[in-house]
């Protein structure tokens, strides 16, 4: 993208938070509107927001449809906010429609100011983004938009759409307190701010209180709810393979009344990544028309294919890296579990980063982390915690730390002798620390353009 623009952009504020839908509506109303499409999904939760979109997007794609998605944050590049068809817009696309949003709301295209020439929007980052995506998908006039919240759900500027064709809440756990709420019940509330009569809720697993916290709010919206394990769900089988199923009235699975499906094989790995495979498919059944739904055959091929960088992703032929965009307690205990299954005798070094005000470490014991050799890293976000504050950290829970070091020193080192001390070396802590890894392996490596 036009680095003049991208430059505006960023001076908007990555992370200026402005909670509210006014100045998002004002800006959609003078694009005349490219929000009122018929069929979006509306994707909020705390985890799995991207696994289950791009599942969902794959699913679609495989069964000849169009789509336009939203994903945030991105790893490497700006345009990876904005996929056609799975795939990032490239630049020329973006800076027609960077122009198009700036002309239609008064913004001086000469970039002088962060706000439009009567001052009367000032839009964030988000905001700006977010009127490109829709801008785009009208353009590109996809049949599906999958949308993703920012970090909210009733005050996040992708909540201007006023009836999507279904909603979805991906596991929800305690994250971003600071705008959300302090407590679990505060912020499953915000999240339930998308949800609107009329369009039906697929929830993935959650807790028990939050479960009950969906299903009584939807209960008193006459908001129709579907619900992991109950309608939709899955199964681990003796032989490795999983029957993932979707129920359309509660009891016994039949072919009559719903869906049984036993996949052997999938790109994503994980036991989270199959219960977000699981509500993406639920999703995909009840909205796709029956002569478009893929067969089993068809079915497998498609999820063994979906493309997610960042999570749980082997890097280099012989798989001693991985990287995981784990980001708060919820996501670090599950790679931790990931781990104990799958690499549970193996020497690991967990390189590690965070965002300011981050809290991975809250709820677990320190015996689940004494194993691992912990190595700070130094990133390049002005937002990350401090090396020095992330070393106080791991010592005072008393973990074996490594003197800390940047990103592209590690890469150095994986070429040296770490690869010798350690049998999987572990990058994690913040989707900004990924994608800063992703960024300076790409440019070592330069491999395909699907990482």
């Amino acid at each position: 993208m036009n680095s003049n623009y991208l430059e505006f952009l960023y001076g908007l504020g990555l992370f200026n938070i402005k909670l509210g839908l006014s100045t998002i509506t004002r800006m959609l109303t003078k694009l005349d509107n490219p929000h009122l499409h018929p069929r979006i999904i509306h994707i909020a939760g705390t985890n799995g927001k991207g696994s289950t979109l791009v599942t969902l997007e794959k699913l679609l794609l495989d069964s000849g449809f169009s789509t336009g998605s939203t994903i945030s944050p991105h790893l490497i590049s700006f345009n990876e906010r904005f996929r056609i068809n799975g795939v990032a817009v490239e630049d020329p696309e973006l800076d027609k429609t960077f122009e198009e949003v700036c002309q239609a709301c008064d913004i001086d295209l000469s970039l002088k100011h962060a706000s439009s020439r009567d001052g009367t929007i000032s839009p964030t980052f988000f905001e700006f983004s977010i009127a490109m995506a829709f801008v785009l998908f009208r353009r590109f006039a996809v049949d599906y938009i999958l949308l993703e919240t920012g970090l909210g759900g009733r005050l996040d500027a992708t909540n201007v759409v006023p009836t999507p064709l279904a909603c979805v809440l991906t596991r929800i756990a305690i994250d971003h307190q600071e705008y959300l709420g302090n407590t679990i019940e505060e912020i499953v509330q915000e999240k339930l701010g998308i949800l609107k009569q009329g369009s039906p809720v697929f929830a993935a697993s959650q807790e028990e209180n939050v479960r009950y916290q969906i299903v009584n709010y939807c209960k008193q919206q006459d908001i129709k709810v579907f619900y992991s394990p109950v309608h939709f769900g899955y199964r681990v089988l003796k032989n490795g393979s999983t029957d993932y199923y979707h129920t359309v009235n509660n009891g016994r699975i039949s072919e009559v009344d719903g869906f049984s499906a036993k996949i052997c094989n999938q790109a994503l790995i994980g036991e989270h990544q199959k219960e977000n495979t699981a509500t993406a498919i639920a999703v995909y059944r009840s909205i796709v028309p029956k002569d478009h739904i893929l067969n089993n055959y068809n079915f497998e091929k498609s999820l063994n294919s979906v493309i997610w960088s960042g999570r749980l992703q082997y890097l280099g032929k012989e798989r001693k890296i991985l990287i995981d965009g784990a980001h708060n307690s919820s996501g670090f205990q599950r790679l931790l579990h990931y781990l104990n299954t799958n690499h549970a005798a193996d020497r690991i070094l967990f390189a590690i980063g965070w965002k300011k005000d981050k809290h991975l470490f809250s709820d677990m014991s320190q015996s689940e982390l004494r194993r691992f050799q912990f190595l700070p890293l130094q990133m390049e976000s002005e937002y990350s915690e401090t090396v020095e504050e992330i070393l106080n950290t791991l010592k005072d829970n008393g973990l074996n730390t490594l003197e800390s070091i940047t990103v592209s020193k590690l890469l150095d080192r994986i070429e040296g002798h770490l690869m010798k001390q350690y049998d999987l070396i572990v990058v994690s802590g913040s989707l900004y620390l990924v994608g800063e890894f992703l960024k300076f392996w790409t440019q070592k490596y330069k491999p395909s353009k699907q990482i």
